[in-house]
């Protein structure tokens, strides 16, 4: 037993010797390879700069003359420059990309069966804003959600023809995921002058989309503007989503529904009473942020009964704000919780140093 105990002990005392040499090892190579980029940074990045507003920059001479560790720091470089650069700066950037080959070997990246490489291809061919043919990008890029929002950023990247429903159809692929903030970034870049891809793709497919993705199709509806002529028949089935078993749901078509307030067809055709009378407080505040958005004197009406009649302390305070924006005075009632909601309301209103610390 002790013979074993030893062994085990000699084992566990060889391994941890094996991992901290190798961590130590790995970490001398890091640091080496760091203070070598360092250095190559420091020679890279001001030739780069210099050859810019050369008349012939010989991009491709220059580039080859450089080690390996400095062709790495170029790239990097020029992808820094890519992302914040327009005009002259940025057309010779692109011309330096395609002169070392950067731009075809992104193109062919997308083939690749390694998805480190496809995601690498897919950032420069953004970065560069290169139309890539609609037929490739779904040939090779509609396995992996990371992929899909990768290929649709390169659609509006490249403002190509129908980008906007391309790029849409991308990101809600097959519907079963929610989107990560980059591909909600992206949708809501594609859909924000016009949201009638969004719009389109959400009234024939919707009904079979994962929950969560369809409550992030509904919050990016609530910030883009929808087509202006047509647009009560684009927005029926959002109505009939306020019919939704699910609470979420519910509170999302009432986003949507909130940018449309110049529509007095659509108005006219959402059930506010139902929708404060909602047994979920997330509903009946998206209710009170809606009508606040709308700001009529009906609109108005509905919030002063929200401030007093709310049981939610926070779906309450959502109307008492929304209603204090407007010129009606916050309402004054014998309940404790109604007069802390206004007491709240107002203190906000008379503290000077919110806007001026950064506080809101």
């Amino acid at each position: 037993m002790i013979e074993r105990l030893w062994i085990a002990f000699l084992g566990i005392l060889a391994a941890t010797a094996v991992v901290g040499a190798g961590t130590l090892v790995l970490s001398i190579l890091l640091a080496r390879f760091d203070r070598r980029r360092e250095a190559a940074r420091r020679v890279v990045r001001p030739a780069i700069l210099s050859r810019l507003y050369r008349p012939s920059p010989e991009w491709a001479t220059w580039y080859e003359g450089l080690s390996r560790i400095e062709r790495h720091v170029a790239r990097r470089t020029v992808a820094t420059y890519l992302r914040r650069l327009r005009g002259r700066e940025r057309e010779e950037l692109t011309r330096f990309a395609k002169e070392v080959g950067i731009d075809e070997r992104a193109r062919s990246s997308l083939s690749s069966r390694l998805l480190l490489n496809r995601l690498r291809g897919l950032v420069w061919l953004a970065l560069l804003e290169r139309p890539v043919s609609q037929q490739r990008l779904r040939e090779h890029c509609t396995d992996r959600p990371e992929t899909r929002a990768g290929a649709a950023r390169v659609v509006y990247a490249s403002n190509a023809s129908h980008a906007d429903r391309d790029g849409t159809a991308l990101l809600c692929w097959d519907g079963d995921e929610r989107l990560s903030v980059f591909a909600l970034d992206t949708l809501y870049r594609l859909n924000d002058d016009d949201a009638t891809a969004l719009l389109s793709l959400a009234a024939t497919e919707g009904t079979w989309w994962n929950e969560e993705l369809l409550v992030q199709a509904l919050t990016v509806l609530g910030h883009c503007r929808a087509p202006g002529s047509g647009a009560g028949t684009h927005l029926e089935w959002i109505r009939s989503l306020l019919e939704h078993d699910s609470p979420r749901i519910r509170a999302g078509a009432l986003v949507a529904l909130s940018r449309q307030g110049w529509s007095r067809s659509v108005r006219e055709r959402v059930p506010i009473e139902r929708a404060i009378a909602d047994p979920d407080p997330d509903v009946r505040t998206a209710a009170y942020e809606l009508l606040g958005r709308w700001n009529d004197e009906t609109s108005n009406r509905w919030l002063e009964y929200g401030v007093r009649n709310d049981p939610s302390d926070r779906s309450r305070l959502a109307a008492a704000r929304r209603l204090s924006r407007s010129d009606r005075p916050l309402p004054d009632s014998p309940s404790d919780s109604v007069e802390r909601t206004v007491a709240w309301v107002r203190a906000e209103h008379r503290s000077p140093r919110r806007v001026a610390t950064g506080w809101s």
